[in-house]
């Protein structure tokens, strides 16, 4: 995945709706910079998406996305991903999608909750990138929590994958403290199942908010 004009065009279509601020588009765009501290693991990425959340997601602008070449990916209620051609998807959400969610003050909407790196192909260099995140972010002393994998599928928002990678950078870093995750495995869609495997807040608050979260069915 690689940063061209397309790509951009769409980052800057998601601002000029009034879905991302200026500082969340110059941290979507960082990571398309060579001293990207995950830049291993970009180019071994088929695609990005960006995770907005949203007070209601019958809002978005569809008919301007589907202008602008993106195609209705999945909906569900309270959720809706559309998929760019230049590989960005950008997804809206307001049903839970991570602890934060559970907390009683919530951030204003919309904002974006996190950044993602879809890393679909099982390939060897594609699986062993994915695997160096986990180094990666002990050696850069950023918060890390894994999810799935051996065998045990994550389960959020409709969709299933092998494994994910959580990364937290601190405020002021690449990223601005935007949670990064990192997706191995192709896409399953669960259309009856939303799932309850939320995004972990980050580690210095995971066990007061892991108290909260609702467990699965």
């Amino acid at each position: 995945m690689h940063l061209t004009p397309s790509v951009s065009e769409t980052i800057h279509l998601l601002k000029e709706a009034e879905l991302l601020t200026s500082q969340e588009v110059g941290a979507t765009l960082a990571m398309f910079e060579p001293c990207f501290e995950f830049a291993e693991a970009l180019q071994n990425a088929d695609s990005i998406h960006i995770h907005i959340r949203v007070d209601n997601t019958d809002t978005v602008p569809r008919d301007r996305f589907l202008a602008e070449g993106g195609k209705l990916d999945h909906e569900q209620p309270g959720y809706v991903k559309y998929r760019f051609p230049n590989g960005v998807n950008a997804i809206f959400s307001s049903i839970p999608v991570a602890q934060d969610d559970l907390a009683e003050n919530r951030r204003p909407r919309p904002h974006l909750d996190h950044l993602g790196i879809d890393m679909r192909r099982e390939e060897e260099q594609v699986k062993s990138g994915f695997a160096r995140v986990a180094e990666r972010a002990s050696e850069l002393g950023w918060g890390h929590i894994p999810q799935g994998g051996k065998g045990r599928p994550v389960y959020c928002c409709h969709i299933e994958v092998a494994a994910k990678h959580w990364v937290y950078p601190p405020k002021g870093a690449a990223g601005v403290g935007i949670p990064l995750e990192f997706a191995y495995g192709p896409l399953k869609t669960n259309g009856a199942k939303a799932g309850c495997d939320l995004r972990p807040s980050a580690p210095v608050v995971q066990s007061a908010a892991m108290a909260q979260a609702p467990c699965c069915s």
